[in-house]
């Protein structure tokens, strides 16, 4: 009699070992290996990043050191607030309707320009007080009127389901570079003084315009583009009935206005140092500097960003982690614990940053991408300003504590009521991006 034909056992799932498991969750590097127009775009732009974080160190040091006001120094933020808010949104439209190499060129070449007039006062033997106020207005405003062309641009050159680890690899650089930048510019003023520390801007400038002159050009999606007023509203009118877009916006402002009392850590870091003002200043660094640690942190171990489905989902849960870090650090009186709650509310941060934008890149036409991007900058750039009036009138009329500790609440509320809102959103899914 035949034997029957045994069917071959098919082999076993390949097992990994514990630091190959490990490795799968740092930071995810496929995007920088895939293409060579996004290794010049992140190279270009990170160099570009570095030189400001010098800058915005050395602007605020020689408006204090010609007046000795901290009100001068204050000022500068006002000089910001306008552009900040209004030049991505024209930023965005004109994105959408020119070739991008082309504009990021001309941008970064009058940058460039800035900080070389910069250093030219800088020289001078009684350096001009008001210059100092145009360049911070002027420079702010081509810095976010650039923003939505470049952080768009990789949604071009990458498959969707590199976006998660190309934001984490961005994100993760410019938290970087904004650790490392103060210190460098400490050093760098005392070495070089502000003039070479303007002309260091300057020569970080022509190593990025080098990098976008070496990449493809990109031109609109979308012949038909144009920058006008109508084609501003019509970025606008897209987001009508766009749930899972309006969502990231809602998302975002919730936790900022809510979540992230900046400014009552003066506060706390007195509450904390029992009151003796030398202690203060050095756990109010402390404070300031655990939610960008916590941030980084979590942009090393982004590697599993790429597999997650339902980014919606994780945008929730990491503001509700983000809320409940922020209820814990109202309530600590201790250090340690204050900065490791930091550090997990800026790790939430940067988690939700990383899936937020990738949505936009994902599931918001190419025709439309810059101005959602720039109406997103306006959203993000307005939300903290939002937060820090918020967190002061409530510790003003009860206490710091509870201003905190309500924040953190109302944000994990806010998530509820969002999950209501938008059931879409928590359901969303990146194999199928809809706005």
């Amino acid at each position: 009699m035949d034997q029957l034909p045994v069917t071959p056992r098919p082999d076993p799932p390949p097992r990994f070992g514990v630091l190959q498991r490990a490795r799968g969750h740092l930071m995810d590097l496929t995007p920088l290996k895939v293409s060579r127009d996004f290794r010049l775009l992140f190279f270009g732009h990170s160099v570009s990043n570095f030189g400001d974080e010098i800058v915005a160190v050395a602007i605020p040091y020689q408006v204090f050191k010609i007046t000795g006001s901290t009100l001068a120094v204050g000022l500068l933020g006002l000089a910001a607030l306008i552009p900040v808010f209004v030049f991505p949104i024209i930023g965005g439209t004109v994105a959408d309707a020119v070739e991008r190499r082309r504009l990021v060129t001309v941008t970064h070449a009058l940058l460039a320009a800035l900080s070389g007039l910069m250093a030219i006062n800088a020289l001078i033997r009684h350096p001009l007080l008001w210059p100092m106020y145009v360049f911070t207005f002027v420079a702010a405003g081509l810095y976010t009127f650039n923003r939505p062309a470049l952080d768009t641009w990789p949604a071009r050159l990458l498959d969707k389901e590199l976006l998660p680890s190309s934001n984490a690899l961005d994100a993760g650089f410019g938290t970087f570079a904004g650790l490392l930048g103060p210190v460098a510019a400490g050093f760098l003023l005392v070495v070089i003084r502000p003039a070479g520390v303007y002309l260091f801007d300057v020569a970080t400038f022509l190593v990025a315009i080098g990098a976008f002159r070496l990449m493809h050009p990109s031109p609109p999606a979308d012949e038909e583009n144009e920058v006008s007023w109508a084609a501003v509203k019509d970025g606008f009118r897209f987001l009508k009935g766009k749930r899972n877009v309006q969502s990231v916006f809602l998302a975002d402002l919730n936790a900022m206005i809510f979540g992230f009392p900046m400014a009552l850590l003066p506060a706390v870091a007195l509450h904390l140092a029992g009151g003796v003002e030398p202690a203060q200043v050095h756990y109010l660094g402390f404070l300031y500097a655990a939610p960008a640690a916590g941030a980084f942190i979590a942009t090393l171990l982004s590697g599993r960003a790429k597999d997650v489905r339902r980014q919606g989902r994780a945008i929730m849960l990491s503001i509700v982690v983000w809320g409940a870090a922020i209820v814990v650090f109202g309530l600590s009186h201790v250090l340690w614990l204050s900065l490791l709650m930091l550090a997990i509310a800026g790790a939430g941060d940067m988690v939700s940053g990383i899936f937020r934008i990738s949505i936009i890149q994902a599931a918001v036409e190419d025709r439309y991408r810059g101005r959602l991007e720039g109406i997103g900058m306006a959203v993000w750039a307005t939300g903290p300003s939002l937060g820090d009036v918020e967190s002061g009138v409530v510790a003003t009329l009860t206490t710091p504590a509870i201003s905190i500790v309500s924040g953190g609440l109302v944000t994990i509320v806010g998530i509820g009521v969002l999950r209501w809102f938008a059931p879409g959103f928590w359901r969303y899914d990146a194999r199928h991006p809809t706005p």
